[in-house]
């Protein structure tokens, strides 16, 4: 029986929990070696949050550029979901391209804020800046990984005082995520819990290229034809915008936005963004 729209609405407002949950630097204080860290909730969480709500085939996003005047030019992004008796339903917001993977970066970032629109992740605003003793890796200041457990105390002692209730971790992040190898304490045993020992967490393959072909378009432009194979052994096939030599039969890709297009009665996928795992740059 399909889910009334005041059942869709809690449980894709439902906080995730800390687990599914990555942080990142808002502002950093090199000389004190500290900054100022804030959750966010990744694309893929929330595309895993909106297949269980609703189902994989009752939603779907569409991506438009947005150029402003004098500013930088501006994704806008559109969540549509289905609602029985009333349709599609679309909520739309936008964010400007980023300084790094200007275009991948403004496509990310609209999608969060659409997904704000329907309530996914919107507890997060809620959230203080916490302090964090950061270090420097490679050129980038990044959180130290010992922060983590009282990042997430943080967390959840926010979502006590609001009387909220996290979901169950279940997302590619709580995977992913350092655990403390602590000892519990107990009578006589004083003994610290051990520093958490993390490796770099390795990209998980979304998609396999299966084929790809490169077709010529009007004033030497040109489209690649794909066919992909999810996680979940399903075929897709997409088009890209140019060409990438990378893109071969048994490439992996991750940290892919598809963008499902209408024509008529035919239905097909834009590969919008996506990183080629081999070419994945090693952590410094």
């Amino acid at each position: 029986m399909p889910k009334d729209a005041k059942t869709v609405k809690s449980e894709l407002a439902m906080p995730f929990a800390p687990e599914d949950l990555e942080w990142r630097l808002q502002q950093t204080f090199e000389d004190k070696g500290r900054g100022l860290a804030v959750p966010y909730v990744t694309n893929r969480a929330i595309q895993d949050r909106l297949d269980d709500v609703v189902g994989p085939e009752n939603w779907h996003n569409e991506f438009k550029p947005w150029h402003g005047n004098g500013k930088k030019e501006s994704q806008i992004c559109g969540i549509s979901i289905y609602f029985e008796g009333r349709g599609f339903i679309t909520k739309w917001d936008g964010a400007e391209d980023t300084d790094i993977e200007a275009i991948k970066g403004g496509l990310s970032d609209s999608m969060k804020r659409a997904a704000v629109q329907w309530g996914i992740g919107r507890v997060l605003y809620k959230m203080d800046v916490v302090w964090v003793d950061v270090e420097k890796r490679g050129k980038s200041w990044v959180i130290k990984d010992s922060e983590r457990a009282r990042l997430d105390k943080a967390y959840t002692d926010m979502l006590k005082r609001l009387k909220l209730t996290p979901a169950q971790p279940g997302g590619l992040q709580s995977q992913l995520t350092p655990k403390m190898d602590g000892i519990k304490p107990t009578a006589g045993n004083t003994e610290q819990p051990k520093t958490p020992v993390t490796a770099t967490p390795q990209p998980v393959c979304e998609y396999t290229v299966l084929s790809a072909k490169v077709q010529s378009g009007i004033k030497g432009s040109a489209t690649t034809s794909l066919t992909l194979k999810g996680r979940d052994g399903k075929t897709v096939n997409a088009f890209l915008r140019g060409n990438n030599a990378g893109l071969l039969p048994g490439a992996g890709l991750c940290d892919v936005v598809l963008n499902m297009k209408q024509q008529n009665s035919v239905v097909f996928y834009v590969l919008e963004s996506y990183k080629i795992i081999n070419d994945m740059p090693e952590a410094a």
